[in-house]
């Protein structure tokens, strides 16, 4: 089930994805229910989660922001109780299948449907989609797949090593089939970065210090410097500061962003022609675009600075645990992944909808659910 769960949030979006995706998270929500409680979410994404309720008071489209509190609410609570019932190891692997069987499908698409496994627009044509509305879409589940494959072949429990090297390999063809540049370097420095963590663990305490201040550092710079950081990749990437003209998107959002800068337009409100705010937007950028390709001005859009604040602490709060436990030389390699994942998401929002997608959400939804504490009398996941 929860297989089911990540497949269908990482496909979306498509034809009617938002009531699929609440309906696949209610089957799993009765599902979690036969087999033990209900957990909830994290404090950090519950009260996220909180405030994106109370914008429905002032939302732009209070019924798309009601819709959307319900799918996310939904999806995140099945994600904690399902995965409450299960070990670490197998938590990960549910998410590995979903992303196999997406990755393996899309190829079939590609091949034998190139109307379907292709790009259509006119910039790069016939690049790799598979299952995935757009090539920036599938990109970016290929890269949190090629991370998790790399770190699945790490992990003395996770089965053949060989395996899900093949599968990392596979999924970063996969990105060089998509023809998307900043996913091959997201993905890239990401990969590299688990590695060095994963064998820094090892390493003296002051060693490790300085890879996580490292760590840190590159979490820091992104969310409180994005401008910076943009110029950065762009450079690395060969490109202009427009980012393939994302700057127009941009534009376009950020004098709606200094009208509400505290409160946001309601959580899922925008990006649909039912606010009028949005249909501005696509008049003023001269198309129309299904989010601001940026997820902090995505946050701001939609839930202000409180909401982005929010959200800076669910990320603070993966990182700083799975920082003090890989600082401490506890449990293995198992916090590498929930750190490493915050900062590609972290990096990847510079471009893209990345940690405010149904699926990218649910990643930072399991990477705190696998470095939260755990009462005293209760059995971990994973740890029996």
């Amino acid at each position: 089930m929860l297989t089911l769960l990540f497949a269908v949030t990482a496909a979306a979006p498509f034809a009617g994805s938002g009531p699929v995706v609440f309906l696949v998270a209610v089957l799993a929500l009765g599902y979690a229910v036969l087999n033990g409680p209900l957990r909830p979410p994290p404090l950090a994404v519950t009260g996220f989660l909180a405030w994106c309720g109370v914008t429905v008071a002032w939302s732009a489209a209070p019924g798309q922001t009601v819709r959307g509190v319900l799918v996310t609410g939904a999806t995140t609570l099945a994600v904690c109780s399902l995965a409450a019932g299960l070990s670490r190891v197998l938590v990960l692997r549910s998410m590995a299948r979903a992303l196999q069987f997406l990755i393996a499908v899309g190829w079939v698409a590609y091949l034998a449907v190139p109307s379907i496994g292709t790009e259509q627009e006119a910039y790069h044509s016939g690049a790799w989609t598979g299952l995935f509305a757009q090539r920036n879409t599938a990109a970016f589940i290929l890269a949190v797949a090629t991370l998790l494959f790399t770190f699945l072949a790490l992990l003395p429990e996770a089965g053949s090593r060989r395996t899900w090297l093949a599968w990392a390999g596979i999924s970063l063809v996969t990105i060089l089939a998509a023809e998307s540049g900043t996913g091959l370097a997201v993905t890239v420095v990401s990969a590299a970065l688990l590695v060095a963590v994963t064998v820094a663990r090892r390493w003296s305490r002051a060693a490790k210090r300085a890879v996580l201040a490292v760590l840190g550092t590159v979490a820091a710079v992104v969310v409180l410097n994005v401008a910076a950081t943009v110029s950065l990749v762009t450079g690395l990437l060969g490109r202009d500061d427009t980012l393939t003209g994302r700057t127009v998107i941009w534009a376009a959002v950020e004098p709606f962003i200094a009208a509400r800068p505290v409160l946001g337009y309601g959580w899922q409100a925008l990006w649909t022609p039912d606010a009028v705010e949005t249909r501005i937007m696509w008049a003023t950028a001269h198309f129309p675009f299904p989010h601001a390709h940026n997820s902090y001005l995505d946050a701001l859009a939609q839930t202000g600075a409180v909401g982005l604040a929010l959200l800076v602490v669910v990320f603070l709060t993966v990182l700083v645990r799975a920082g003090r436990h890989l600082l401490r030389g506890e449990d293995g390699v198992w916090p590498a992944w929930p750190a490493v994942v915050c900062v590609m998401l972290l990096l990847y929002g510079i471009s893209e909808q990345s940690f405010l997608g149904y699926f990218g959400f649910l990643v930072v939804v399991t990477a705190a659910v696998l470095v939260r504490p755990v009462p005293a009398g209760v059995v971990a996941p994973g740890v029996r």
